[in-house]
């Protein structure tokens, strides 16, 4: 039965990619998020192994000579106010977006995720109890809410990241909890429970599992409003703090000289822009591949 089970799940996720695979849009979001993992994971690993040598040279090293000089073929998205080659920062400014929105959005998750299964499964005072408080959190905008816990608690890495992840948690809490309430009374719930299965297995090892499809998209969509939130943080000298070439500090720095060179403006923001549409073109292919009502 267990065999049965599994091959079970197997064959519905094989049947959700073939349906991903064929949005073509959702294919080119993948791809692209793809290119900016692999960009940032690369990044890393040259300061790791120059000991940041290449990253003190080329990215934050300034030449006031050739500041803002435009697209060239030795600098192709050219340099900024401080004669810093564009190109080389928005590069290492990948790794800020996406591995800080991706920590954020894994503690909201845990967090929400762990307080909507305990109120859509208890519910009764638990669940009002644990809502309603995410109902006064839903009340004030992520990004208000966001800039209120960072003001609070002082512009560092840390802080945003905190600040970020306590934005997004009422959103997990809900779906999570949304997900739970159709599972929780189907009937190989109550088989585990016939079996003498304890709460925390059958949340966590049978209602979790097959509550999976809501939350991986929300997880998605939730991705490109933390990475979104961070820029914004930074743009408003709340999030990383110059010379840390993360895309929000550049668009910053750079707004005062949009009139004289438009590329110091119109890259970082091309970057931010694109990175959300392809987290969102691929958000909209993952919901329609995992809704069973789409299969075809």
């Amino acid at each position: 039965m267990e065999k049965t089970k599994t091959n079970t799940q197997r064959s519905l996720w094989q049947d959700a990619w073939r349906r991903f695979r064929k949005n073509r849009t959702a294919m080119a979001g993948l791809i692209f998020l793809c290119l900016l993992v692999l960009i940032a994971v690369a990044t890393v690993v040259i300061d790791v192994v120059t000991q940041k040598e290449f990253y003190n040279t080329y990215v934050t090293s300034q030449n006031l000579v050739e500041r803002l000089k435009g697209p060239s073929l030795e600098h192709p998205f050219g340099q900024d106010e401080y004669g810093r080659d564009i190109l080389m920062r928005m590069l290492w400014g990948v790794r800020y977006s996406l591995f800080m929105g991706g920590i954020a959005i894994i503690f909201s998750l845990i967090v929400g995720g762990a307080l909507g299964a305990l109120a859509g499964y208890y519910g009764k005072v638990i669940d009002t109890v644990l809502m309603r408080f995410m109902d006064i959190l839903l009340a004030i905008p992520s990004m208000l809410l966001a800039t209120a816990i960072v003001a609070a608690l002082g512009t560092s890495l840390v802080n945003v990241l905190i600040a970020i992840g306590i934005a997004y948690i009422p959103t997990f809490a809900r779906t999570v909890r949304a997900s739970v309430l159709t599972v929780k009374d189907q009937e190989f719930i109550e088989a585990a429970r016939s079996i003498g299965c304890n709460d925390r297995e059958i949340i966590f090892k049978y209602i979790v599992p097959n509550a999976m499809a809501p939350i991986i998209v929300q997880a998605t969509l939730g991705l490109a409003g933390a990475i979104l939130s961070i820029a914004g943080l930074s743009f408003l000298g709340l999030g990383i703090q110059p010379p840390t070439p993360e895309w929000g500090a550049m668009l910053s720095n750079a707004r005062n000289y949009f009139r004289d060179a438009w590329h110091v403006t119109v890259i970082p923001g091309l970057g931010i822009m694109l990175t959300i549409l392809s987290l969102n073109l691929m958000g909209d292919g993952l919901r329609d591949a995992l809704d069973p009502r789409m299969k075809n």
